[in-house]
């Protein structure tokens, strides 16, 4: 049976990864249903942006009663607290986008100021705390930084960097001073599915040797090498067409076109993700996991929608997941699947 299963998953890999352009739906070889743990139903935010989990704790980038980052207890769900301000002093975050957990490092970008701001987290008399250390400024930098990610001694840029203004441009590996790597390349040729690729979903290997890019208009899914100072591509997985418009500035996407990733989130191994499948954008009752070679290994039909995806590098089967109900509005729940 094993190896009937290692065909299988061949098989798909070398259709995957065919040097043609069409799209083809994932096969996943199995597909079970999930119910999930509550772990607390009682968040006060009206929309995240980010979140993020460690050994410890569970992270919440979200905008609420001024304050950005709202913490709970991994284990029991638990409120620890809410920490950074909104506003733009030392430490404070106006319009943040993304959030990283790296030990005890804490990073969130804010657009509107174009900084990477760092935070120490510790946790003293069980009291947590959560304390400006310094912000890496990107406004001496020409063009858009949309998102930027410390990779450690180098930053990972989604924008525009450079004096070069034509073009869409994709990401930017830049060492403080100067761009010395950077992928512009689509896998698409027309110019309105391109915009389709603006601020994917993305997500690193706890290494951060490796990133994975899904879009939501559409599906497709492309992983790079990230493990020299350069940014190469590993693979590119169409799923479904992004079939998409750009007009007065904004996405159209066709009628009858499938959404894509939702959210993702990674372990060295394997790549969690939300995959809609569907031309509704709110059908998010899943979980749907690759390997980092684009093969379906197992689909989740969840018991909720899912709305946001972390996972931990020590306990990899264990996904936290922000789900979403209108009449409950925002939840913390926990799912354990198999890998």
């Amino acid at each position: 049976m094993r190896s009937n299963v290692l065909i299988i998953v061949l098989i798909f890999s070398l259709y995957a990864c065919s040097s043609d352009n069409s799209y083809n739906e994932p096969q996943f070889i199995e597909e079970h249903e999930i119910t999930g743990k509550c772990l607390s139903d009682d968040l006060m935010i009206s929309y995240a942006y980010d979140m993020a989990v460690d050994s410890r704790y569970v992270y919440i980038l979200a905008l609420s009663e001024g304050k950005w980052l709202h913490v709970y207890d991994k284990h029991d769900g638990r409120y620890l607290g809410s920490n950074v301000h909104a506003g733009q002093g030392p430490g404070e975050i106006h319009t943040a986008l993304s959030l990283m957990v790296d030990g005890d490092n804490l990073q969130i970008y804010d657009q509107s100021q174009k900084k990477l701001f760092n935070y120490s987290v510790n946790n003293e008399d069980d009291s947590l705390q959560v304390s400006f250390v310094d912000d890496v400024n990107f406004s001496s930098c020409s063009g858009i930084v949309r998102r930027a990610w410390d990779l450690g001694g180098q930053y990972l840029v989604d924008g525009q960097l450079g004096v070069e203004k034509t073009g869409q441009k994709r990401f930017q590996l830049y060492d403080g001073n100067s761009v010395v790597s950077q992928y512009n390349d689509f896998p698409v040729e027309n110019g309105d599915m391109k915009k389709a690729f603006l601020s994917p979903n993305v997500c690193f290997s706890p290494s951060k040797n490796k990133m994975a890019t899904g879009t939501l208009y559409g599906g497709v899914l492309e992983t790079f090498d990230l493990s020299s100072t350069s940014i190469l591509l590993s693979g590119v997985y169409r799923f479904y067409e992004p079939l998409v418009s750009f007009k007065a500035g904004e996405l159209v996407p066709a009628t009858d076109m499938k959404y894509g990733f939702s959210a993702m989130c990674a372990t060295d191994d394997v790549i969690y993700s939300v995959l809609i499948g569907d031309s509704d954008p709110n059908n998010l009752y899943n979980i749907s996991i690759f390997d980092w070679n684009g093969n379906g290994l197992a689909r989740y039909k969840t018991d909720r929608q899912i709305f946001k995806l972390s996972c931990y590098s020590g306990t990899p089967s264990e996904l936290y997941a922000l789900t979403y109900s209108r009449s409950e509005g925002f939840s913390l729940y926990l799912y354990r699947v198999e890998i």
